[in-house]
């Protein structure tokens, strides 16, 4: 599953200390204190999404195929994971039919130099081969700063290859849209805290502009995820919180104005979940 095993490398970055921290204290350190940063203290993931139009040749098994071949090739260090999303409706913010790859990175200058480098004779005849299944827009991908308020206490549990995605685009509606998000955020996983053990199984994550991106995306100002085990985890979930999550949907009303959700089934693509 993407977020577990996300968790579970940024773990091993020691990165997931700050994920909690750096949103809810302001996401805005000033300049000597990140330069007094330890290792551990460099910030959240970079995340970048590219979007894709799937070509006369792809399926379920032409897909998988090309993905297991990517796998293979010599992917840069920096790669920690990737993963793919199909929208449930047939048009998203990409366009009509489109799909997207999603790639997580150390941080930006590490994505920044692996895309410099350009493509080696391999990924390049891997791309050729495959672009009958699908190609990826990489010129035009968008970066984030990736924020999981709430990764160290949720009740995600066992890893998976696949789980569904509710996307919900928002606008600030003032100045102080930052700050009363954070106020938000906080109450959020309070509500969490009180939740029953036996809740569908959730996680969130909150995607904020890293770098130049492209309309539509950058009339948006941040990206609202919530990650579920399956759609009708997803139903349960968004029916509990509209019943009990009043309070704190006024605080997230008072700090930006949300579209959706949009949801997608989602896919481990790296590391390769046929090599396990």
């Amino acid at each position: 599953m993407l977020i577990q095993n996300l968790g579970e490398k940024m773990n091993n970055l020691k990165l997931s200390i700050l994920l909690s921290f750096l949103f809810l204290v302001g996401c805005s350190e000033t300049q000597e204190e990140a330069e007094t940063a330890t290792e551990a203290e460099q910030g959240p993931p970079f995340s970048e999404y590219m979007t894709c139009t799937p070509g006369p040749d792809f399926n379920n098994e032409t897909a998988t195929m090309m993905v297991d071949e990517w796998n293979d090739l010599a992917l840069d260090e920096a790669l920690f994971f990737a993963a793919g999303h199909a929208p449930l409706e047939t048009a998203s913010l990409g366009g009509e039919g489109k799909v997207y790859w999603q790639l997580f990175w150390e941080s930006k200058d590490a994505a920044d130099n692996a895309w410099a480098s350009g493509p080696s004779e391999e990924f390049a005849a891997w791309a050729q081969k495959h672009e009958s299944v699908l190609t990826c827009d990489g010129e035009n991908r968008r970066g984030y700063n990736a924020y999981f308020p709430y990764y160290d206490k949720d009740n995600w549990g066992e890893p998976s290859a696949e789980w569904v995605t509710y996307a919900h685009y928002c606008k600030y509606n003032g100045d102080d849209g930052l700050a009363k998000l954070q106020v938000g955020v906080e109450a959020f996983n309070a509500y969490l805290d009180n939740q029953a053990d036996d809740v569908a199984p959730f996680r969130y994550a909150v995607y904020m502009h890293n770098g130049e991106n492209p309309e539509p995306y950058a009339s948006y100002d941040f990206f609202w995820m919530n990650y579920y085990k399956s759609h009708d985890g997803a139903k349960t979930s968004y029916e509990r919180f509209a019943n009990e999550g009043a309070e704190v949907q006024a605080m997230f009303d008072a700090s930006a104005t949300c579209e959706g959700p949009n949801p997608s089934t989602s896919y481990q693509f790296f590391p390769d979940p046929d090599d396990a």
